[in-house]
């Protein structure tokens, strides 16, 4: 008796530890045209839960409830909200809606998971809302988010951190625990990576946040005593920043006329006191990088096949094999468009591939090839116009139009597509067709050989499995490897 006694404490011990309890509290930013306001958020098991009422006071009129014990009623505006407890289900008016996640009392406090944000909140509001899941940001309405993409690079005695932004900023520094902040102004972010980790004696991470509504860089040196040098560029849209050993800054501005700008007071650290200073490591050069393009995403849902696939899921499947290919090479540094489902013009995508500075650009889409399946086409850029093929030598000015940046690429774009082509009908035993030259746009404004990548065929009439058979994506993973590396005139 005393073992079964104990046995049932223990499986008792276990089921608790296994329910889901709330979490901390954290916050939620929702962004509007020309404001925002911060919700409370709360975490139950994995999944985020939002007060409903206080969230719908947000957008309109809660009038009149009436809360039983396991159910809800609210009028918001005109329609009729029923909510019941533990339950997928809401109710708008006499409309049925589902939820991924039931609603939950947390506390007291009837909470909503936050995948109403995209299933309920809009039909509420008649507005697009932009979330995704895992991110702490809602954007409401026509609200158009900055993005940036950036870049470490070594210099003299230091590093210099670049920052590219799809929008002007209003930038504001400061020094916090230890930690460099670059306040960006009021405009709401919306960043494709959050985290950015370095490996180097200067800066060990840049970080994004917006907990409190305001967006910012906070920056992370890898040691104490580094002087900041950080410089908003002409338009705005850009920010440079040197981190350097202050022997080295007052060294370097000594003889100069115009006394630049004083650096961001170093982060107070307590730090050994030491008779000389080390000299730091030499830097270890950056690999070259190559970047993968998932075409679509968010509310661009792309083409859609059997069963649901949608394209803009599939191209980050494909992705995601290739990028494990390229990096299990050791030869390269793989940078991403996108990692999630998040909305990316053809501006931001171009931005992000430009400032890594790559070798090749592989775009990635799924589409109506026809009958036969799986099939994979190539494509290279070409212009539209005939014109802007202009023949004799290229004077090479400073600056390029940025809508015509791919053509000093187009001769070693086509031998990559060519290349690509091959080496994907040898392995993937698809139907031969050659590399096509179309005016990709995605294409039009990367500044590398770039090739977009199409796989088929993704329509409701036609099986799409064969797309998603990790042999067949693994194979595609293969053939880009094999053409970056014939590229470069060597072997993966």
């Amino acid at each position: 008796r005393m073992f079964r006694w104990g046995s049932l404490g223990v499986v008792m011990g276990l089921l608790l530890m296994m329910a889901p309890h709330p979490g901390q509290g954290e916050n939620f930013v929702i962004y509007f045209p020309k404001t925002h306001s911060i919700i409370p958020v709360k975490t139950y098991g994995s999944v985020q839960y939002l007060p409903v009422i206080q969230l719908l006071n947000l957008f309109g009129n809660v009038g009149s409830m009436k809360s039983r014990k396991k159910s809800l009623e609210v009028w918001f505006n005109s329609t009729q909200i029923r909510l019941r407890q533990d339950d997928r289900t809401i109710r708008l008016n006499n409309a049925k809606l589902k939820l991924d996640e039931p609603v939950r009392t947390i506390e007291g406090e009837w909470m909503v998971p936050a995948g109403f944000l995209t299933s309920v909140l809009p039909t509420l509001i008649n507005q697009v809302v932009q979330y995704q899941r895992g991110e702490d940001r809602i954007l409401v309405g026509n609200v158009r988010p900055n993005s940036f993409v950036l870049h470490l690079s070594h210099v003299q005695h230091g590093v210099e951190l670049s920052v590219q932004f799809t929008e002007q900023i209003n930038l504001r520094t400061a020094a916090q625990n230890g930690k460099w902040v670059l306040y960006l102004g009021n405009h709401p972010v919306q960043p494709v990576e959050s985290i950015f980790e370095f490996n180097n004696p200067y800066v060990s991470q840049v970080r994004f946040d917006d907990h409190d509504g305001q967006p910012k860089l906070i920056i992370s040196p890898s040691a104490p005593g580094l002087d900041f040098y950080p410089k908003l560029g002409e338009g705005g849209k850009s920010i440079t920043a040197q981190i350097i050993k202050p022997e080295v800054a007052q060294a370097a501005t000594a003889p100069q006329q115009a006394a630049p700008a004083a650096p961001v007071p170093a982060p107070s650290q307590p730090a050994p006191e030491q008779a000389t200073a080390a000299p730091a490591p030499a830097p270890v050069p950056l690999l070259p990088a190559v970047v993968l393009d998932a075409g679509h995403g968010g509310s661009d849902l792309g083409a859609q096949g059997r069963n649901g696939l949608l394209e803009k899921n599939l191209t980050l499947q494909i992705v995601a094999q290739v990028q494990r290919a390229l990096q299990a090479t050791g030869k390269y540094r793989v940078v991403l468009t996108r990692t999630s489902d998040v909305n990316v013009n053809f501006d931001q995508r171009a931005v992000v591939a430009n400032v890594a500075r790559p070798i090749a650009f592989f775009s990635f889409h799924a589409g109506d090839l026809g009958q036969t399946t799986p099939r994979v086409m190539v494509y290279s850029y070409r212009p539209s116009s005939p014109l802007s093929m202009a023949s004799g030598p290229d004077p090479k000015p400073l600056f390029v139009n940025w809508d015509k940046v791919q053509l000093r690429y187009i001769d070693q774009s086509h031998r990559l597509a060519e290349s690509l082509q091959q080496d994907l009908e040898e392995r993937t035993r698809v139907a031969p067709t050659p590399p096509m030259e179309l005016p990709v746009r995605v294409l039009q404004s990367i500044a590398a050989p770039a090739v977009a990548v199409e796989v088929g065929s993704l329509t409701p009439s036609i099986d799409a499995g064969p797309l998603t058979n990790s042999n067949f994506q693994q194979e595609i993973a293969t053939a880009v490897v094999q053409a970056v590396a014939s590229l470069q005139g060597g072997q993966p």
